[in-house]
């Protein structure tokens, strides 16, 4: 039987022994796809390279006759610089992953949705300026998971039932004001780097990510209250 290799985002970890775990790894051919690691816990293991979002290699065999693949080696991808050491950074990354762990689902496969992730969580780590990334990775993540906003033409408002800018006022309830909407627009067109943001103050960036918590709760039927967001939300800053 011979070893495959992929790219990996780790999405979760769970205890399966004493010595050994079970990896939920977002990779860019096969979607989600489940690793045993076995002896992960010993220090020769590199069982402490796996952290939430983490950047990894990954060496495996997998039985025809098995969904649960097994890991021979790891080596991280990726040396994250700033994220383990930023408190702010790290709040965003388990948030980031609390959301994916919500929202991504089992068959799904698309190389465009692991590059995303992959490439904005190096963004992350090397940039400055990212008091307003939690709102640019709910907005752009919608992309990724089918429910991009439609644009049109002289928008006010965001109607969440819809998915789309509308120029009136929806004759429902779940729908974003004509400030934060516009201001959700405006960040469509951002850099993860943060250099090209609208000024914001903290008020409204709170209100920002909340609005679009509604929105993924509205899309999603059984979207499950966010637990890191408090966290995320003591680490706000102007």
């Amino acid at each position: 039987m011979a070893a495959s290799k992929t790219s990996g985002i780790v999405l979760r970890k769970v205890d399966y022994s004493e010595t050994s775990i079970i990896l939920k790894v977002l990779t860019p051919e096969q979607g989600i796809k489940s690793f045993m690691f076995q002896g992960a816990k010993r220090k020769n293991k590199k069982g402490n390279l796996i952290s939430p979002l983490a950047l990894l290699d990954i060496e495996y065999f997998q039985r025809s006759d098995s969904d649960l693949a097994k890991i021979s080696n790891i080596a991280p991808k990726v040396v994250y610089k700033t994220i383990p050491f930023d408190p702010y950074k790290s709040s965003i990354v388990f948030f980031m992953n609390e959301v994916l762990n919500n929202t991504l689902r089992e068959n799904e496969e698309s190389t465009e949705l692991y590059n995303f992730i992959e490439n904005i969580l190096q963004v992350l780590d090397l940039s400055d300026q990212i008091a307003n990334f939690p709102i640019k990775f709910l907005y752009r993540l919608t992309k990724y998971l089918g429910f991009y906003p439609n644009e049109v033409d002289s928008p006010v408002y965001l109607d969440l039932q819809e998915c789309s800018y509308t120029r009136n006022v929806p004759n429902h309830g779940a729908y974003l004001s004509k400030r934060n909407s516009l201001l959700l627009l405006q960040f469509s067109g951002t850099k993860f780097d943060g250099t090209n943001d609208p000024k914001i103050d903290l008020k409204t960036r709170r209100e920002l990510v909340y609005d679009l918590l509604k929105y993924y709760n509205v899309i999603f039927e059984n979207f499950k209250h966010i637990q890191s967001l408090s966290v995320l939300e003591a680490t706000f800053h102007d």
